[in-house]
């Protein structure tokens, strides 16, 4: 579990970097805010070669794949340091977003099929909080320590660059996943990606994509986070990035939280709750809070049900399908993740300039996320405290219900 967690320590370093200094990188190449919009939806795109990837996960192993990611991601993540123009920025983030949604879906996976079923919601948390702190030391080493000194963003990208060297660990170190080896070994690995298609879990597989695509229309929202606090708001960017970590900071503990609660309350009760929240805050933020007390509030709000759904609704993606095509599914969950995220950036740019308003923006984007708090609802079956061979009906255990 720490192993995984490591890996996406620095997963959530790399998605966050481009967040955090977005207004820098906006004025170095000479982008307005519906500008960056188009190019954060063409770079977003960059997680699609992941689902092809994923399929070989399926079919050699889960541990393989898994370094190819590390290693690619790094090197990418370097190459974008050095980018002299959008473009060349664009094909660097391009490559390092394949490279990142294969290590999201791959570690995500490993731990579902390693931990028991009353600890798998913990499991996730732990992830998820691993992935958060990444996130919130990109932003920490810009407020007080880049932007203080004046200093480029391009040194965020450069000091991905050791990664490296976890990867030599990860290659000692990291077993194989034992349920892959098992299904290995029983001959029961799939011999075509078109049996996720077949029931029960190719109506599965539409509602889980479905939820992640709508749950994905808040991205650009997110993104611009730091952007709209510094323009709209007037903040500076150290104080920006401080109220960004701050109410990071204070909803960590939910991450481990909510994932140990779903276990035993269930994941769509947890999950949906925390996404209820999650939107409250984001109006909040971008429509009442005006001062930073109101700002730093209205984050924590958001953070606090952003955390708590990330880690609970996201375990479906992996516990709704077999061994044979689980790391397939996920991707492809994330793929539609990646497209809602890419949606949500030109719909952005078309609204902000009808609207007038970044504000107004996110809030019919809003609409997204909840249309997928009631799919799940709904249409998803409880996988709480159930072995992976119930929850996906590997072994003819049929259908659970909800």
């Amino acid at each position: 579990m720490w192993l995984l967690a490591g890996a996406s320590f620095f997963a959530g370093y790399d998605v966050n970097v481009l967040t955090t200094v977005l207004p820098q990188v906006r004025h170095t190449f000479g982008l307005s805010q519906a500008q960056a919009s188009d190019w954060l939806a063409l770079l977003f795109l960059g997680a699609l070669p992941a689902v092809f990837l994923a399929r070989r996960a399926d079919r050699y192993g889960r541990r393989r794949l898994l370094l190819v990611a590390v290693v690619g991601c790094t090197v990418a993540t370097a190459a974008t340091a050095a980018a002299p123009n959008i473009v060349l920025f664009g094909l660097g983030q391009l490559c390092a977003g394949a490279f990142l949604a294969l290590d999201g879906t791959l570690t995500w996976t490993m731990l579902a099929e390693e931990l028991p079923a009353g600890a798998r919601g913990f499991g996730f948390g732990v992830l998820a909080t691993l992935s958060a702190l990444g996130s919130g030391t990109a932003a920490l080493a810009w407020a007080l320590f880049l932007s203080p000194h004046h200093l480029s963003w391009r040194w965020l990208y450069v000091a991905a660059t050791p990664v490296l060297f976890i990867s030599v660990f990860l290659r000692r170190t990291l077993p194989e996943s034992s349920r892959f080896e098992a299904a290995a070994s029983a001959g029961r690995l799939a011999a075509s990606w078109r049996s996720l298609l077949r029931p029960p879990h190719g109506r599965r597989l539409v509602l889980v994509c479905a939820v992640a695509l709508l749950g994905s229309l808040l991205t650009q929202a997110s993104v611009f986070v730091i952007d709209f606090m510094e323009t709209q708001r007037h903040l500076s960017s150290s104080a920006a990035n401080l109220i960004l970590v701050g109410a990071g900071a204070l909803a960590i503990p939910v991450l481990i939280g909510a994932g140990s609660i779903s276990d035993r309350l269930g994941r769509k009760r947890i999950g949906c709750s925390f996404l209820a929240l999650c939107l409250a805050g984001v109006l909040g933020f971008f429509f009442i809070a005006r001062r930073p007390l109101g700002l730093f509030l209205a984050l924590t709000v958001t953070f606090v049900g952003q955390f708590g759904a990330w880690p609970t609704l996201n375990g479906f993606a992996t516990e709704l399908f077999p061994t044979s095509s689980r790391a397939l599914a996920s991707s492809a969950s994330g793929v539609a993740g990646v497209l809602g995220q890419t949606t949500s950036f030109l719909l952005a740019g078309l609204l902000i300039g009808l609207t007038g308003s970044l504000a107004r923006a996110a809030a019919l984007l809003a609409v997204g996320p909840a249309t997928a708090l009631v799919l799940v609802i709904v249409g998803f079956p409880e996988t709480a405290s159930k072995e992976l061979e119930v929850t996906s009906a590997e072994l003819g255990g049929g259908r659970i219900t909800s």
